[in-house]
């Protein structure tokens, strides 16, 4: 039986969006915005950088 750590491209759990916020210093509207409508900016290149280094091949594409 395999963990769900074994599989590379799992989705990240429940709550990642709230999780970047917090660790970004910004809302989840920002967060949103930068991950799924492409928005740039000093915040929103923040996240971005954010959610590679911390969950970089965990998600579906």
């Amino acid at each position: 039986m395999k963990n769900e750590t074994d599989n590379p491209f799992s989705i990240p759990r429940h709550g990642y969006i709230t999780e970047l916020a917090k660790m970004c210093n910004c809302s989840r509207k920002t967060v949103t915005r930068a991950l799924f409508h492409g928005y740039t900016g000093p915040k929103a290149n923040k996240v971005i950088e954010a959610y590679k280094k911390h969950f970089q091949g965990k998600m579906k594409y």
